[in-house]
């Protein structure tokens, strides 16, 4: 186990070995990607897309006479939407986020990168632009460059409820939330508050909940004491298994506030558990996030179709 309070030692530890995590992050993406159908759409560009029959109405300097003259219909030359859009990744990498109950088990941060990474990888690749908010709010449009945006990410702020404010994404952008939203566990309205505020220019989202499988099924044993991020002990049982079904409730209730947050944004919410693969979370938000392109095209809004542990948080 390792405790929270060598959190800044782990975090440096997490920087040094990002060049691996940025590997691991590609080789999920490629994983993902020869199953992937690209979120391509109509659009004013230069690369041809598609032929679809001509119906009245249409601009008559679409129609594609050549097609047309070997068949017995008329036909309009479709391009590809070339626009990118912009999506916003923040990794909330707070000092709770580098405690794992095993060894054996990635911390919560490191399984964060991977999948933030990983992401921006197909969505760079699909021709969008990828950026997070550190200080230079940083933006890549090239895979060449994802590790520039892998530093960016290491340097974003660290906590919702105090930095979320003062971040303002552009008007009908993607956010993208990432990290255990352990700083809601007493603070559910400061939650919502913060998490709408980052949606209120019509911006499309998710928000992922990344966290160990102990604190979803604890397995704690006779006498446990919890201690805060900075070495101080908030709890002491003598006999954790008499409290166990108290605390699984209460832990509960936080992560259905923090799910109930991002709907209220009409967002996505996912939770992922860091003893599980990377890679169903990854598809299910590469999904989420295509079909909104698709249903409302680019820079717009679309209704979520995918919600996805719903029934599991309230059981």
């Amino acid at each position: 186990m390792t405790a929270v309070h060598d959190h800044v030692a782990a975090a440096r530890a997490l920087a040094a070995r990002l060049p691996q995590l940025i590997d691991e992050s590609r080789r999920t993406a490629i994983s993902l990607r020869s199953g992937l159908h690209g979120n391509r759409k109509v659009g004013p560009g230069s690369d041809f897309w598609q032929f679809r029959p001509y119906i009245p109405g249409d601009p008559t300097n679409q129609i594609d006479w050549r097609r047309s003259a070997r068949s017995d219909h008329t036909f309009i030359r479709q391009t590809e939407w070339q626009a990118s859009h912009n999506y916003w990744i923040w990794p909330i990498l707070s000092p709770s986020m580098y405690w794992t109950s095993d060894s054996s088990v990635p911390s919560k941060a490191e399984r964060t990168l991977i999948i933030s990474i990983a992401l921006a990888d197909l969505l760079i690749r699909n021709g969008e632009t990828v950026g997070t908010f550190d200080g230079e709010r940083t933006r890549i449009t090239s895979a060449e460059h994802l590790e520039k945006l892998a530093h960016a990410m290491l340097a974003s702020p660290q906590s919702v409820a105090e930095q979320g404010a003062s971040i303002h994404p552009g008007r009908k952008q993607s956010v993208l939330l990432l990290g255990d939203f352990l700083e809601f566990s007493d603070l559910a309205d400061k939650a919502s508050n913060a998490i709408r505020q980052l949606g209120q220019y019509q911006n499309d989202g998710a928000l992922v909940q990344i966290l160990d499988p102990a604190e979803i099924a604890p397995p704690f044993r006779g006498r446990v004491d919890l201690f805060d991020t900075d070495d101080q002990m908030i709890f002491r049982s003598e006999k954790f298994e008499d409290i166990g079904d108290g605390f699984k409730q209460r832990a509960q209730k936080w992560r259905a506030s923090v799910r109930d947050a991002a709907r209220q944004n009409d967002w996505l919410y996912d939770r992922h558990v860091t003893s599980e693969s990377a890679s169903p979370t990854l598809l299910a938000l590469y999904q989420h996030l295509s079909e909104r392109q698709n249903q409302s095209g680019s820079n717009g809004r679309g209704r979520p179709t995918l919600h996805r542990h719903n029934q599991r948080e309230m059981s």
